[in-house]
C-alpha cells in the first residue's frame, strides 16, 4: 500500500515539472519568437532623463527698434557619463580631444595645471573660482594641499587608468577631462553646473561626431547671444554661468547651469530679458539615442527690452572720440603744443533734456563684447583698461564746467546781478600772504581780463571772477545748488555701478578726518578742491541747468514688448527726482554766457559758422598726473534745447582741444553729417 502512494506521489511531481517546463517553453516560445523583436526594441529603451528646456532669451534693441542683441542657434560637445563605457571612456574622450584639437576648437577644462613643455605646474595665483574647487578636490582625495603639480597628474594617471605611453599633454588633456566628472561626484560635493566639453561647434564637428562610434557623446542644441553691433559694449554687457548657485536664485527658477546677466542692460533688465524654462522627458537606449520625447512643460521667452540709447548716435560718439583722442596723441609725440602724447582715455555723454534718456554713453577705449571671452586676458592687461565704463563710473573734477553752477548761485542769492563787474587783478589776494592764486590769463601772458561781468567771465572763463563770487556766496550756498543740479549723487540710471562722485565742502572733509578752510571754497567755485563727477552727472546737470532747474531721473530702458512685439509690457514714463528754484532770468544769463563761450570764446574755433546756436564751457582740470584732463560740456539747439553733452578726454591738456567731439555728436544728432545714415526720428521698430 505504501508503495502505491508512493508512485502516485511520484507521478504527480512528474506531471507537474512536465507542465511547468512546457509552461516555460511556451513563455521562452512567445517571448523570443512571437514577440522577440518587439520586446528587444523595448529593451533598448532603458534610460530615461527629465532635461531642461531653456528658453530664448528676449532681444535687446535701440530706441527705434533696431536691434542690438539676438539669439542664434549653437551646438555644444557634452558626455553623457550614463552611457559612456566605462571600459572605453579613455579612448572616448581623447579621441574627443584630438578631434577638438585638430579643428582648432578649444575645449573647457578647469584644472589649475598646465604642461610647460618639460613638467607639469601650476597655473594661476591660487584664487578663483578654479582654485577653490581644485583645494575641494583636493580636500575630497585626501591630498595636502601642498602636493606638486606633477604628483598629482601621476596620481590621476594612475587612478584613471591613462595608458603610461600617452604624451604628457594628451595625458593632461585627458586627466583634466575626468577631472571634471569627479568635481561633479557626490564624493567631492560641489554643486556645479554640468560639464560641457565644448560650445558652439561647427557642423563639420557634429558631423564626424555622428558617423563615428562614440558612444556617451552628446550634441546638445542651445541658443547662444549674437551681437548685431559692434558699439555700446559698456552698456549691452553680457551673460554667462551662474558661479553662485543660492536659495534665492533656486526660488526664482533658476538651475544651476543656468545663464544670467553679468553687467550692463542684460544684468540691469535680466527679470524681463530672461524667459521660463520648460522641462522634456527622453528616453534613450544603451549608445544614447535617443528614442523618444515628449514635453511635460513648455518654455516661455522672455521679453524685448528697447534702450533710450540710438546706435547711430552711439556710433558717432564712440567713433568721434577714438578719433579725436588719436588726433591728441599724435600731435603730442610729434612735439606739437596743441596735442599731449600722454592723453589717455575717455567718455562722452549724451541725455534727452526734457526726459532724462540717454541717447548715447560712450567709453574710450572699447573692445567687442562679441570676442569678449577670448579676448579677456588681453583685455584685462590693457593699461588704459577698456573694459572701464568711464561714462558712468569714472570721477572727474569738473574744472571750469563747475562755473555755471557758481554763477548760478551768485545770481540767485543776489550776490551779483548780469551787470554785475569785477576787477581782474590777475592775483588774487584775499587770503595773501598764505594764499594768493592767479587767474589763468596772468600766469600765461601777465595780462589780465580787465573789469568783467559773468557773461564775459563765462565767456572768457575768468578764475578771478569766480573766486571773488565763490567766496561771497560761500561754500554752503554753492553746494546746496550743486546738490539740485544732481552733481555728487548717483543719477538714478539702471545699469550697476555707477559712482555717486564726491562734492567738496566741510561735511565731506570731516568724514575724511581733515579740516575745510575759507580758501578751499574758492577753489571749489572753479570746480577743483575735493570736487569729482563722473560724464554721466554732468550731462544731467547741464540737462538740469537748461531746462530751467527740473531735474529727471535718468534712464536707459525705453519700454518692453512681448517676444513677438505685439504687446508693450512695460513703458519708461519721465520721473522728477528733483526741482531747484532758478529763476528764468538766472537761466537766460548763464545760457548766454555758455552761448558766448561757442560764439566768441574758446569754442568758437569749432562752433564758428556752425548752422546750429550751440550753449557750451570748456574746463581743463589739473590732476597732479601728467597733462591736466580736458572737459567740455554744451546743449542744443539753444532755443530750445533738446540734448545735453558731456565730454570728459584724460590728459587731453586743455578742455577746447576735445570740443570736436561733442561737434561730432550734435552733427549726428540733427544729422548735419551726411556720411552718416539718415536717422529715423519716430518711436517705430525697424527690421
Amino acid at each position: 500500500m505504501e508503495g502505491f502512494k508512493l508512485k502516485i506521489r511520484l507521478a504527480v511531481l512528474a506531471l507537474i515539472t512536465v507542465a511547468m517546463s512546457l509552461t516555460v517553453t511556451a513563455r521562452l516560445y512567445n517571448l523570443q519568437i512571437i514577440n522577440g523583436d518587439s520586446y528587444y526594441r523595448q529593451s533598448e529603451k532603458k534610460i530615461t532623463r527629465s532635461v531642461q528646456v531653456e528658453a530664448n532669451r528676449g532681444e535687446i534693441l535701440d530706441r527705434y527698434g533696431r536691434k542690438l542683441v539676438t539669439n542664434r542657434l549653437s551646438y555644444n560637445l557634452s558626455f553623457d557619463w550614463d552611457v559612456l563605457p566605462s571600459d572605453r571612456q579613455n579612448e572616448i574622450i581623447l579621441h574627443m580631444v584630438e578631434l577638438c584639437e585638430e579643428k582648432g576648437i578649444e575645449f573647457n577644462t578647469s584644472l589649475p595645471i598646465e604642461y610647460n613643455g618639460k613638467e607639469y605646474v601650476y597655473a594661476g595665483n591660487g584664487e578663483g573660482t578654479n582654485w577653490r574647487r581644485f583645494k575641494k578636490y583636493l580636500d575630497a582625495k585626501g591630498w595636502d594641499e601642498d602636493i606638486p603639480a606633477s604628483e598629482v597628474i601621476e596620481r590621476q594617471r594612475s587612478e584613471y587608468g591613462v595608458d603610461p605611453e600617452l604624451e604628457p599633454d594628451k595625458a593632461l588633456s585627458l586627466c583634466a577631462v575626468r577631472y571634471e566628472r569627479e568635481l561633479r561626484s557626490a564624493k567631492v560635493g560641489l554643486n556645479i553646473p554640468s560639464y560641457v566639453f565644448a560650445q558652439d561647434i561647427g557642423r563639420e564637428i557634429i558631423g564626424i561626431v555622428k558617423e563615428r562610434d562614440l558612444p556617451g557623446v552628446r550634441i546638445d542644441t542651445v541658443s547662444v547671444r549674437s551681437y548685431e553691433t559692434p558699439y555700446a559694449a559698456h552698456i549691452l554687457g553680457r551673460i554667462g554661468p551662474i558661479e553662485n548657485y543660492d536659495e534665492e536664485l533656486k526660488k526664482q527658477g533658476y538651475a544651476m547651469d543656468d545663464y544670467l546677466g553679468i553687467f550692463g542692460a542684460e544684468k540691469a533688465f535680466e527679470s524681463y530679458l530672461r524667459g521660463k524654462s520648460g522641462t522634456r522627458v527622453e528616453e534613450r537606449n544603451t549608445l544614447g539615442k535617443v528614442t523618444n520625447v515628449m514635453y511635460t512643460k513648455e518654455p516661455e521667452a522672455g521679453s524685448n527690452v528697447l534702450l533710450t540709447i540710438n546706435i547711430r548716435l552711439q556710433e558717432a560718439a564712440e567713433r568721434a572720440l577714438e578719433t579725436r583722442i588719436n588726433e591728441i596723441r599724435k600731435l603730442g609725440e610729434e612735439g606739437s603744443s596743441l596735442g599731449s602724447a600722454d592723453v589717455g582715455g575717455g567718455a562722452a555723454v549724451v541725455i534727452d533734456v526734457r526726459t532724462g534718456e540717454v541717447l548715447a554713453s560712450a567709453s574710450y577705449p572699447t573692445y567687442d563684447i562679441s570676442k569678449y571671452n577670448r579676448d579677456y586676458n588681453k583685455l584685462i592687461q590693457d593699461a588704459l583698461n577698456p573694459l572701464y565704463n568711464r561714462a558712468m563710473m569714472g570721477m572727474y573734477e569738473p574744472g571750469s564746467t563747475f562755473k555755471m553752477v557758481t554763477a548760478v548761485s551768485a545770481l540767485e542769492e543776489g550776490i551779483i546781478t548780469e551787470s554785475t563787474k569785477i576787477l581782474d587783478k590777475g592775483i588774487y589776494m584775499y587770503y595773501a600772504p598764505s594764499y594768493t592764486p592767479q587767474c589763468e590769463i596772468y600766469l600765461t601772458s601777465k595780462r589780465t581780463h580787465g573789469s568783467i561781468n559773468v557773461v564775459d567771465a563765462l565767456r572768457v572763463s575768468c578764475n578771478y571772477f569766480f573766486f571773488e563770487v565763490g567766496r561771497l556766496t560761500g561754500i554752503d550756498k554753492l553746494n546746496y545748488y550743486a546738490r539740485g543740479f544732481g552733481l555728487g549723487e548717483k543719477t538714478g540710471i539702471e545699469l550697476e555701478g555707477e559712482a555717486a562722485g564726491n562734492l567738496a565742502g566741510p561735511e565731506n572733509r570731516k568724514a575724511k578726518g581733515a579740516a575745510w578752510y575759507q580758501a578751499d571754497t574758492i577753489q571749489a567755485a572753479i570746480g577743483q578742491s575735493d570736487n569729482l563727477f563722473t560724464p554721466l552727472q554732468m550731462a544731467n546737470y547741464v540737462a538740469t541747468l537748461v531746462n530751467g532747474g527740473q531735474r529727471n531721473k535718468v534712464h536707459i530702458l525705453k519700454e518692453v514688448k512681448s517676444y513677438d512685439y505685439v504687446h508693450t509690457l512695460f513703458k519708461t514714463d519721465t520721473e522728477v527726482t528733483g526741482r531747484i528754484d532758478v529763476s528764468r532770468d538766472t537761466v537766460e544769463i548763464v545760457k548766454k554766457g555758455m552761448l558766448a563761450v561757442s560764439e566768441r570764446g574758446s569754442a568758437s574755433a569749432v562752433f564758428s559758422g556752425y548752422p546750429i546756436k550751440v550753449g557750451s564751457k570748456t574746463g581743463t582740470a589739473q590732476t597732479g598726473r601728467g597733462s591736466a584732463n580736458g572737459l567740455f560740456v554744451a546743449f542744443a539747439p539753444y532755443d530750445n534745447p533738446e540734448i545735453a553733452v558731456a565730454v570728459v578726454v584724460e590728459r587731453a591738456g586743455k578742455g577746447s582741444r576735445i570740443g570736436v567731439i561733442a561737434r561730432d555728436i550734435f552733427d549726428a544728432y540733427f544729422r548735419i553729417d551726411e556720411a552718416l545714415e539718415t536717422l529715423n526720428r519716430e518711436n517705430t521698430l525697424i527690421n
